[in-house]
């Protein structure tokens, strides 16, 4: 008789139900779009599903098994899924295939199998959504790779067919010894990896910064050949020129007045991804970042309290960084139409709704030029549903609100924006989502027809 499987690689219930769409301008919101978004909030975690729609792709795994993966799409704020599909192998996972990064056309994801002799455990897969028919492809394993590595997706210029998977290694050679660095690099044109060292263009401040330097989100795509790891408290690593002959690698330090979220001995307080995010814009090659300042830090998953979210950006060519936006969150109007869905937000005496009786989590940035700001947050920290917040920060308002069901999810690193969708054959129907109403509906539902009448209550 086998034995149990340890607890840790037995996936929650929760990994096979594609959660219910959100639609999140039922209350009143400006930009609902028609058709397929142009961007979404990826999730990074897969459901485990057979469901199918015009965005699924497939391939085979080391071991000749076929493999789908597919994408069921909102508007944000409303968060986006994936779903992967092994035929036979649905026991098999361990934990949920998640997503390493996404860039253009492309997303990165891996799966996890349980241990078993001739099959390897992690593979890597890399999902093109366009032109054409969306495709899947399997990434072979390089000839050495660390744990905890980081992955980067690189377009191959305008040759919108191929693509580059890029990790790079630093290894920390001695306090008075500059880093030493290995870019690893696949092609998809050749299938094939190659490794390549790096010139390095670091001053001592950012030798002494990169000492401390912690990765803790994607690598993010900077202008057409460069590719940043972001420490959200420090800076970002670029390596540019990536496919080049002789990549360089450079250091882009934070701003010199943000908020220090750092204890006495340098270390952070708080998760990075709580207070701080950072993006950029292919088309222009600009670098945002963001930073929320609590009035009480100390107590931030508190809410009810007073805070403001500044917005900077910056160029790899610019001396340094500009300050885009300052808003406080008195300032942020809320439309009362947004009452029926947060009611505890009414302020009797001002009768106004107030954003600072929120708890606030993990600040985002489109990867668009543009003044928006999405912001994950509760009512009520142990409260398993949340709120997906869109900010406009010139307007100072409120601009749309998605509900989040946080149940078995952490709140770090748990999204992706992606731009993949705007790629998709627009020949192609719109995403339909598998819908949990039985014969009300048919079995299938487009997600803004679902739920607007889920969030109001009608069914």
């Amino acid at each position: 008789m086998p034995l149990p499987l340890p607890r840790s690689m037995v996936l929650s219930p929760i990994s096979f139900h594609l959660p219910a769409p959100m639609d999140p301008y039922v209350a009143g919101g400006t930009t609902r779009h028609s058709g397929r978004p142009d961007w979404v909030l990826l999730h990074n975690s897969a459901r485990i599903s057979g469901h199918r729609n015009s965005t699924t792709a497939g391939c085979h795994t080391m071991e000749g098994r076929p493999i789908e993966v597919s994408f069921w799409l909102v508007d944000p704020p409303g968060v986006s899924y994936f779903s992967v599909h092994c035929p036979g192998l649905s026991k098999d996972f361990q934990g949920e295939p998640y997503v390493h990064c996404a860039e253009a056309a492309l997303v990165l994801f891996s799966v996890t199998f349980l241990p078993v002799p001739g099959r390897r455990s992690i593979q890597h897969f890399v999902y093109r959504a366009g032109p054409g028919a969306p495709s899947l492809d399997l990434i072979p394993d390089p000839d050495k790779i660390r744990r905890g590595d980081r992955y980067g997706l690189l377009p191959c210029g305008d040759d919108t067919d191929h693509y580059a998977v890029v990790f790079l290694d630093r290894n920390f050679i001695a306090y008075d010894k500059p880093w030493r660095f290995n870019a690893h690099v696949f092609l998809s044109a050749t299938r094939s990896w190659s490794s390549k060292v790096p010139l390095s263009c670091l001053s001592e401040d950012d030798q002494a910064l990169l000492l401390k330097h912690g990765t803790c989100k994607p690598p993010i795509m900077v202008g057409a050949t460069s590719l940043g790891w972001v420490d959200l408290f420090r800076g970002i690593l670029l390596l540019s020129d990536v496919l080049g002959d002789c990549p360089v690698v450079k250091y882009i330090q934070l701003p010199a007045s943000r908020v220090c979220h750092m204890n006495k001995r340098g270390f952070p307080y708080t998760a990075k991804q709580y207070c701080c995010d950072v993006s950029s814009c292919r088309d222009n090659s600009l670098i945002k970042f963001v930073e929320m300042e609590f009035n009480e830090p100390d107590r931030r998953n508190r809410g009810g309290q007073g805070w403001r979210a500044i917005m900077w950006d910056t160029t790899v060519i610019s001396d340094g960084w500009s300050q885009r936006f300052r808003v406080d969150v008195d300032n942020i109007s809320v439309d009362r139409s947004y009452s029926g869905l947060l009611p505890q937000l009414w302020n009797g005496e001002t009768r106004e709704l107030e954003l600072k009786r929120l708890i606030l989590y993990t600040p985002t940035l489109s990867v668009h030029d543009d003044n928006l700001l999405y912001v994950m947050a509760k009512m009520n920290s142990e409260d398993d549903k949340a709120w997906v917040i869109t900010v406009d920060m010139k307007r100072e308002a409120v601009e749309a609100i998605a509900p989040y069901s946080t149940r078995g999810r952490k709140l770090t690193s748990w999204h992706s924006p992606c731009t993949f969708p705007e790629y998709l054959d627009p020949a192609t129907p719109g995403i339909m989502w598998p819908c949990t109403l039985g014969d009300l509906c048919g079995g299938l539902c487009s997600a803004n027809a679902v739920d607007s009448r889920l969030v109001q209550g009608n069914w």
